[in-house]
């Protein structure tokens, strides 16, 4: 195929909703990958992908106002991909949080490497584990999928499927929230029975230091339920995933 201006354009705008996608999604968006590495990233994908998603771009905009229209678009296309996928690790991180405030590790914060933002200790943990989880279901093979699937469906946002796409997105939220307090159920239930367990103890005997006693064991006791729960992480933040992608298809199915 002859490197003509179409071509051109093409591979600048694939290279813009690109940029947006990596800036916002995980692992590619991590504040710790250097910037080479990242454009480097995106031209390789945009390159690989331009000649695929060529017959899908209208012609090349005559003048600036609608040159700008469109590359705004393809930057906020991108962002919407990567947010969406983010979420899910947003959800495990939330679920180490969870747990940090029923096991007494609340105030202990660490620096994320990836997200650049203080996390709880558990929650950092989740995190981490989330992120190979992640990569090792192949998610982000998905979301290279639903990139290429984003210039068939959904070419151009506009205020015809902003409705859509906000009502998969709140739905989206609702989910993962969802999802966050499945993973952390199994720590909250151990703290619920140490507290009652606890506050017996108290009642039987008063004169014992029942705070003293029982920050320990909650840790404990938490950490014993962490431990036997994280195999279910992995079928956890797979579903994660397959929710994110069916959200991005009814997104991008109801677009007109």
């Amino acid at each position: 195929m002859p490197l003509d201006t179409i071509t051109i354009f093409t591979f600048f705008l694939v290279f813009v909703r690109c940029s947006g996608m990596m800036i916002a999604a995980p692992v590619f968006g991590a504040a710790n990958l250097p910037v080479m590495i990242r454009v480097f990233i995106t031209v390789a994908l945009s390159m690989a992908m331009t000649f695929a998603v060529r017959p899908n771009v209208g012609a090349v905009p005559q003048d600036m106002g609608e040159f700008l229209l469109v590359v705004g678009n393809e930057a906020l296309s991108g962002l919407l991909i990567g947010a969406f996928f983010s979420l899910v690790l947003h959800a495990v991180s939330m679920a180490g949080a969870i747990v940090d405030l029923q096991m007494g590790l609340g105030l202990s914060q660490v620096m994320n490497p990836v997200t650049g933002v203080p996390v709880s200790v558990i929650g950092q943990f989740k995190y981490m584990l989330g992120l190979m989880v992640f990569l090792q279901v192949d998610a982000h093979h998905l979301m290279l999928g639903a990139f290429l699937q984003s210039y068939q469906s959904l070419p151009t946002i506009s205020t015809e499927i902003a409705g859509p796409i906000q009502e998969s997105l709140v739905a989206l939220l609702g989910q993962m929230t969802l999802l966050a307090l499945q993973m952390a159920a199994p720590v909250a239930a151990v703290s619920i029975v140490v507290d009652a367990a606890l506050g017996l103890v108290n009642r039987a005997v008063p004169q014992m230091q029942v705070f003293l006693v029982g920050m320990p064991a909650k840790t404990i006791m938490g950490m014993i339920a962490l431990s036997i729960s994280i195999p279910a992480l992995v079928g956890t933040v797979q579903s994660g995933v397959e929710v994110v992608a069916d959200g991005l298809t009814l997104a991008f199915r109801e677009a007109p």
